[in-house]
């Protein structure tokens, strides 16, 4: 891609091409903002290439979908879904899970029914139905009929490219290194090519948000929390669904591609195919044709989790021209993200 104009005072300069960037460079440019986005790396280059992806209410407690903002996300997914022109991987078999006991199966059922979302309690033979290809199978689990698994690097790269067809401009291999600023307001960063200027600066840049705030005198407090995505090649598809069971948080990505995610014990230094080792012991003894799973490959990323596990969006405190975008899980949330973000700069 070309390289990025100098001084732009008319446009809004998106810091991360995640995808929270590449969804807020997607609802700006639409809205009519001239938008540049900027990645040090590639689209989707960071954590959101190596995410789970999965899009649901599933996935977290109840309590976590308690506030209007992440009821609104996955209403505000499927409209996101509907404008996009190209596939980008999106498997709808819903999702099956349970816990190490049926009291607390029940308990998160019922959690979620309080709060009006649509998530059934299953008997174990619904469950056998729904994944045949299941060797274990628990007394009861929750089923959420409506949630899915998307390609994430599918996805940010559809947005990115719709963004750029309502004008957006879009920079791989740029690294910002610190904010440029004129009095008390921030017009821009520094980057590996030189200054980059805008009227609006959005940091959506994960992790790298405190480094770059703290240029400018700002405290940000976002949380590394390391995950780490394996990569199973299968001969044909194993599960239908997403199963999140007390051994493995499985689905497929593609026909021959199965995807797990897999917690990081705290003060892990170690190779990240030794965390995939337990999930393919219990794939190759709970599925039907697990034995022919075979590892690809497993990356730790670090998730961007703020203060507090609530979204960060918003201008910053005392900092003209800065706004801070920082979310997770963000793929469910991408829509409303972007949403709620070009409400706020339109």
């Amino acid at each position: 891609m070309s390289r990025p104009s100098h001084r732009d005072d008319g446009s809004v300069l998106v810091i991360g091409a995640g995808i929270v960037g590449a969804s807020i460079g997607y609802y700006l440019a639409r809205a009519g903002l001239r938008v540049t986005v900027l990645e040090r790396d590639f689209a989707a280059g960071g954590v959101t290439g190596s995410s789970f992806a999965w899009v649901g209410l599933a996935k977290s407690s109840a309590q976590t979908y308690s506030d209007p903002f992440r009821r609104g996300a996955a209403e505000e997914f499927g409209r996101l879904e509907r404008e996009l022109a190209a596939p980008f991987g999106l498997r709808r078999g819903g999702a099956i899970t349970w816990e190490d006991t049926e009291a607390k199966t029940r308990r998160f059922v019922d959690a979620h029914r309080a709060l009006g979302h649509r998530i059934e309690l299953l008997s174990g033979e619904q469950v056998l139905a729904r994944e045949p290809g299941l060797r274990h199978i628990p007394s009861v689990a929750a089923y959420a009929p409506g949630d899915a698994g998307i390609d994430p690097t599918a996805f940010v790269r559809e947005l990115l490219r719709c963004a750029e067809e309502h004008g957006a401009t879009v920079h791989s291999g740029q690294t910002a290194l610190s904010m440029l600023t004129e009095g008390a307001r921030v017009c821009g960063v520094v980057t590996s090519d030189g200054p980059v200027y805008g009227s609006t600066i959005v940091l959506a840049a994960g992790t790298a948000i405190p480094g770059l705030a703290a240029s400018v005198g700002l405290t940000v407090e976002i949380d590394a929390s390391p995950c780490c995505l394996i990569r199973c090649s299968t001969p044909y598809p194993l599960v239908k669904g997403i199963l999140s069971t007390p051994d493995f948080e499985i689905r497929q990505l593609d026909n021959t591609t199965l995807i797990a995610a897999e917690d990081v014990p705290i003060g892990f230094g170690g190779n990240a195919r030794e965390l995939a080792e337990p999930t393919l012991r219990a794939l190759r003894t709970q599925l039907v044709g697990g034995e022919q799973v075979d590892l690809v490959d497993a990356v730790v990323a670090d998730r961007p989790i703020p203060r507090g596990d609530r979204p960060l969006l918003g201008y910053a405190e005392g900092v003209s021209g800065l706004y801070l975008a920082a979310a997770h899980p963000a793929i469910i949330l991408a829509g409303a993200i972007g949403a709620r973000v070009a409400q706020d700069l339109t």
